[in-house]
């Protein structure tokens, strides 16, 4: 009975702990899992990381480029229509010598100021006015249209202190002849390698880098035209993980309502060498 006893102690003592082997190879397990856990949390930490760097880059492109075509799709072109009539008017009537002239037409009451509206662009640079001209402040004394003006100029960012090709967007409210100067510029988008325009328009049979739309114009194409549409290629580029990422949007915009003068006649059919 007493051998019996003492066995069955030496075997509870015996059973009832880790052998060093088996606390090693416990240990091993843990330290492998432990190290295998980080890796993963770090990489996706870091893809995280790169995944919101990219969904940033192109909400901000897509939202410059919002802006931008909503500026060109409400293009503004003024065009005194009264004085159009009147000059046509003038025109068909031509004095006959010897006859009664009638009499002017009566002076305006009040002189009329009217707004001078323009459209200039280069391939990299775009002046015009428009109506997209949003009321921040109720019962602001504004204007329905602005003008507005995009061009690439170096900036520094804020947080890396790093330059960079930046698109700047001017806006003036008080119109006057010259539409590319005045008012005030924001950067709308940094780390731009590419802003180029084109355009297109009834006056014009394929895509031109240039549109001048005032009576300084030396293209009677454009000369008191606006284009018709606008061709924007907008790229931005970005570092991530040293290595350079390219986000690239082109949209042809069109402008909802050109206003354009009636295209003159052309006389290139009307030769004597055509059939009768």
């Amino acid at each position: 009975m007493m051998a019996r006893l003492i066995t069955s102690r030496l075997y509870l003592h015996s059973s009832s702990g880790f052998t060093l082997l088996e606390v090693i190879l416990a240990i091993t397990i843990l330290s492998t899992l432990t190290i295998l856990s980080t890796q993963a949390i770090s990489r996706a930490l870091k893809a995280r990381t790169k995944i919101q760097a990219e969904v940033d880059d192109v909400s901000a492109l897509r939202d410059a480029m919002r802006m931008l075509k909503a500026d060109v799709n409400m293009a503004y072109h003024h065009r005194d229509f009264e004085k159009e009539i009147l000059d046509q008017a003038t025109k068909s009537k031509a004095p006959i010598a010897g006859a009664p002239q009638p009499p002017p037409p009566p002076p305006r009451e009040a002189k009329r100021s009217d707004p001078s509206t323009h459209f200039m662009g280069t391939d990299n640079e775009l002046n015009f006015v428009t109506m997209n001209a949003a009321r921040t402040i109720s019962n602001i004394t504004q204007a329905d249209f602005i003008e507005v003006g995009y061009s690439l100029k170096s900036c520094s960012n804020l947080t890396t202190k790093q330059a960079s090709q930046c698109l700047y967007r001017r806006t003036e409210y008080l119109l006057d002849e010259d539409v590319k100067t005045g008012g005030n510029e924001i950067v709308m988008l940094e780390n731009v390698t590419e802003f180029k325009l084109r355009y297109i328009g009834e006056t014009k049979q394929d895509w031109v880098s240039t549109w001048n739309s005032t009576s300084s114009s030396a293209d009677a194409g454009t000369k008191n035209y606006f284009p018709d549409s606008v061709e924007i290629s907008l790229s931005i580029e970005r570092e991530i993980e040293k290595k350079p990422k390219t986000y690239s949007m082109q949209f042809v915009v069109p402008i909802h309502f050109p206003n354009n003068p009636e295209k003159p006649a052309s006389n290139s059919g009307s030769s004597s060498g055509g059939r009768p």
